[in-house]
């Protein structure tokens, strides 16, 4: 065992201020008092002190061999020694460290044994020590010490438990906020890729089959889209710097930009139909995590369903906001199960709100996706 184990700052403190108030003590008392030796044996208690007082300093290292040893030593000392000096102190510390420290079991025997030895002593003494109220007070003392120690025990192992936990619940707020910044990226950032990589494949297309054709549309839609994922971009990257902010920098998405987000799929050849039903002030978590939706969802139809119409649906009721996106695609719907699809992130945002999701093939073709909220956010 290393140095640094076995003396411990706190134990050094306690040992030398238990060593200086022990043996000054004593010394005062052999002085003032003209000490009675017969039947006693004055250089065995001077021992057994010595011994109690250094085995203290070692009290959180070996706390039930020191805890026996000043036992021992305590046991010892008032029969053999004239002087009637704190020497039980050392027991009481140690057996103080040992409940303390969690051997609740052990502190509780040693104390029961010496109530008995100190009460037994005395009544076979006729109380000629100490009177009988004393007797039941230094004896209710050494029961109580164990008490003690174990109510201080439960508050460490409480505080510990408390720290685990708390640290356990960072680490889960820190994976939650990696999950949800990951999916912002993938459901903003990523739809505006995918809009642009389907305008310029299909603008190099038409040069291939025609170098006069005029591009100038096909760049507008390009630097249009660029500009709205650059603003999100900044958006989220102003959120993250802003870490001791409760709310973002700037307004989140909203089921008032549907309008742009379906202008962008049409400009890239989609028949995108929009109709909102109802109207109703919304959570933002809700309305923002519905513009997600639809926004994976048109991303979805771009790169895997070869549609050629999209209906997108909103209602918006007095207790519920559902949503639905169907096109009549003739793909493979691979993106009901491949990766990266986004369907796993859209199911989160619709199911973390307290809401449902479904998505898969119709059984007339096509793929619909639907997802509705209550316009009431568990907490």
């Amino acid at each position: 065992m290393k140095p640094s184990s076995l003396f411990r700052p706190m134990d050094l403190v306690v040992g030398a201020v238990n060593a200086v108030v022990v043996i000054s003590w004593s010394f005062v008392q052999w002085e003032l008092r003209v000490p009675d030796v017969q039947g006693l044996n004055e250089n065995l208690g001077w021992i057994v002190m010595s011994v109690s007082v250094v085995a203290l300093f070692f009290r959180s290292a070996f706390p039930l061999t020191v805890t026996l040893i000043t036992w021992a030593a305590t046991l010892v000392y008032y029969p053999a020694s004239s002087t009637d000096g704190p020497m039980l102190s050392a027991f009481v510390i140690s057996l103080y460290t040992l409940a303390a420290l969690g051997h609740l079991v052990a502190a509780s025997a040693i104390a029961a044994s010496t109530f008995v030895i100190v009460v037994v002593s005395e009544v076979i003494a006729n109380f000629a020590h100490m009177t009988e109220s004393e007797t039941l007070m230094l004896g209710g003392w050494i029961v109580a010490v164990p008490a003690i120690g174990a109510v201080v025990a439960h508050y460490r192992r409480y505080r510990a438990e408390t720290l685990v936990a708390l640290e356990e619940t960072r680490r889960r707020s820190v994976a939650e906020e990696r999950i949800r910044i990951a999916r912002d990226l993938h459901d903003a950032v990523g739809h505006h890729l995918s809009l642009i990589n389907v305008q310029t494949a299909a603008a190099l297309r038409r040069l291939r089959k025609d170098p006069g054709y005029r591009t100038e549309e096909v760049l507008e839609v390009v630097a249009q889209t660029s500009q709205l994922s650059l603003r999100e971009l900044r958006a989220m990257v102003g959120v993250l710097r802003e870490a001791d902010e409760d709310s973002p920098t700037g307004p989140g998405p909203n089921l008032e930009q549907l309008p742009s987000l379906v202008d962008a799929a049409r400009a890239s050849g989609l028949d995108v139909e929009l109709r909102i039903d109802g109207g109703a002030e919304l959570p933002v978590a809700v309305e923002a995590a519905a513009y997600r939706v639809v926004q994976e969802s048109l991303t979805n139809v771009l790169r895997h369903a070869r549609a050629s119409r999209v209906q997108v649906k909103v209602v918006i009721g007095t207790s519920t906001l559902a949503i639905a996106v169907v096109d009549d695609g003739v793909g493979d719907a691979k993106g009901a199960k491949a990766p990266g699809n986004g369907l796993t992130g859209m199911r989160e945002r619709a199911e973390g709100l307290g809401g449902t999701f479904n998505a898969g093939p119709r059984e007339d073709g096509g793929f619909v996706v639907e997802a509705a909220w209550p316009l009431e956010v568990p907490k």
